[in-house]
């Protein structure tokens, strides 16, 4: 009898979780935690549906840059513990490719093989990119964060314009952790200032 292991994992995940709070998890069913009333139960429902969240957040803001066709890289600097999470996520998503996550103090590299994901925590992501690129014989990046820009030039109109609607589905806290500079940039400025 114990939560589903994706909740638990997400349970461990989060930052604030305790020892108790794990044990707890382990002594009750997924519809006793949907149902609780019960305060202990409401947090380790809190508790994972936060890390939950911060994790789909970042599935979504993460802008990867590419070197070549085998290795794909972005900054991610999570609340919670779910870098490995995340970039094992992408590993499934694009198999063959080396999947580097992570931000000036860590880093989560992640790749799918025949044999399943692999995954290994690293420095920080300059150092390891480095290093994974030398090793893999690659040139540095073409002009990816160039093209992202020019889509979002062409796509901008003054008209459309609703800020709220900006702030509702891409939140200043997520766009800073997943370090969205054009976004960031375009909600901003108009387009008349970036030309």
């Amino acid at each position: 009898m114990s939560l589903p292991k994706r909740d638990l994992e997400l349970l461990k995940a989060n930052r604030r979780v305790k020892k108790e709070d794990i044990e707890l998890a382990k002594k009750i069913e997924k519809e006793d935690l949907h149902t609780a009333t019960d305060e202990s139960l409401l947090r380790v429902r809190g508790l994972i549906r936060e890390a939950g969240r911060e994790m789909h957040n970042m599935k979504g803001f993460v802008r990867f840059k590419h070197m070549g066709k085998k290795l794909k890289y972005g900054y991610m600097k999570p609340e919670h513990h779910i870098g490995f999470m995340i970039s094992e996520w992408f590993a499934n998503r694009f198999p063959g490719v080396v999947i580097v996550l992570g931000n000036e103090k860590e880093s989560w590299v992640s790749i799918r093989t025949e044999k399943g994901v692999e995954s290994e925590e690293s420095e920080d992501i300059k150092s390891t990119v480095e290093k994974l690129a030398d090793v893999l014989g690659l040139e540095t990046e073409k002009d990816f964060q160039g093209l992202w820009e020019n889509y979002y030039k062409s796509q901008y109109a003054d008209e459309r314009k609703n800020i709220e609607l900006f702030e509702k589905n891409m939140p200043a806290k997520f766009r800073k952790r997943a370090r969205n500079i054009t976004e960031n940039r375009f909600y901003e400025k108009t387009l008349d200032e970036l030309e």
